[in-house]
């Protein structure tokens, strides 16, 4: 008999979303399929859509608790010996959950398998042969992508492993849920991974809202933090990552103000953790130059890449 797939939908005030996630699922020619909705808005606002649904198991909060407790809770309660974690607001194709279920079946040393997603203005984003077996680099480095809360398929022993989500135990000290940024790291830590390289779910969120919003800056920091103890043992990707994500947003914050104190602390941090002595030069030049704001910035980029056309002839 086929292993019976669990999919978790933490649902958040979006019902003609969900209830498009949901029909998604029951789409899938896989079978059997275990569908749990988590109502999270604390005012069972979902239960018109779930009781069009009556083979879902639906789950309402008493109050809002977050991703990570919707998500746990719905794993809690689920029972397959794989689970998908499905957001409201994506949904799969037919044949998602039965191409990663066979990778699973074909592979007993493999803990999680995933596909490629159609994301956005990106469209099509295929898996990358980096992203297979031990991955835990590239987790750390936050460079997993199409690896994703939807597009994974994860044996339960290994996800139970994981819980609880980063946000909701008693000692997380957070501001922010890392969400499913924390979990492929735990998710690394303990399984081999494999793919199909195949777009079989739909990601919902932009390129721009993933890149270049306050709160995904301040997700980096805090994951870093977070993860202090693993971070310690890889310090190379630790700096790399933090000069990379500073530079980012004091680009970001150049662009919203043109100048900006913010930019200045950020290139900064950029600089200090440039590990090159070429990029800490480069660096500094950039913090000099956000000094005069995002004209200074303009110009020395533009200067750089002036002398890089001429090096080249």
């Amino acid at each position: 008999m086929a292993a019976r797939i669990s999919v978790i939908i933490p649902t958040h005030y979006r019902n003609t979303l969900l209830a498009r996630a949901i029909t998604s699922v029951q789409n899938q020619s896989y079978d059997p399929v275990e569908l749990i909705v988590v109502d999270d808005s604390g005012e069972a606002h979902a239960r018109p859509v779930l009781e069009r649904f009556p083979d879902v198991t639906p789950i309402y909060h008493e109050e809002n608790r977050g991703w990570a407790a919707a998500n746990t809770t719905g794993i809690e309660a689920s029972s397959g010996e794989y689970i998908q974690l499905l957001d409201d607001d994506d949904y799969l194709f037919e044949g998602k959950l039965a191409k990663t279920a066979a990778i699973l079946d074909a592979n007993p040393d493999i803990g999680v398998s995933y596909c490629g997603v159609i994301r956005g203005e990106d469209g099509p984003c295929f898996p990358k042969s980096t992203v297979a077996g031990n991955i835990l680099k590239p987790a750390l480095r936050f460079e997993t992508f199409p690896l994703w809360t939807g597009s994974m398929l994860i044996r339960r022993d290994v996800l139970l492993d994981c819980l609880p989500l980063a946000g909701m135990a008693p000692d997380d000290d957070l501001d922010i849920e890392l969400g499913d940024t924390d979990l492929k790291i735990e998710l690394a830590i303990r399984a081999q991974f494999e793919y199909v390289d195949e777009c079989l779910a739909v990601y919902s969120q932009t390129t721009n809202a993933l890149w270049t919003e306050p709160r995904t800056f301040q997700k980096v920091r805090q994951n870093v933090e977070h993860r202090g103890d693993l971070y310690d043992q890889y310090p190379e990707i630790k700096h790399e990552l933090l000069a990379t994500w500073y530079r980012r947003e004091g680009k970001y914050w150049l662009k919203q103000r043109t100048w900006a104190l913010r930019a200045i602390w950020c290139f900064s941090k950029s600089t200090y953790h440039a590990r090159g002595l070429s990029d800490r030069m480069k660096g500094g030049a950039v913090t000099l130059a956000s000094m005069f704001g995002l004209p200074g910035w303009l110009a020395i980029n533009h200067a750089w890449e002036f002398a890089r056309r001429t090096s080249q002839g």
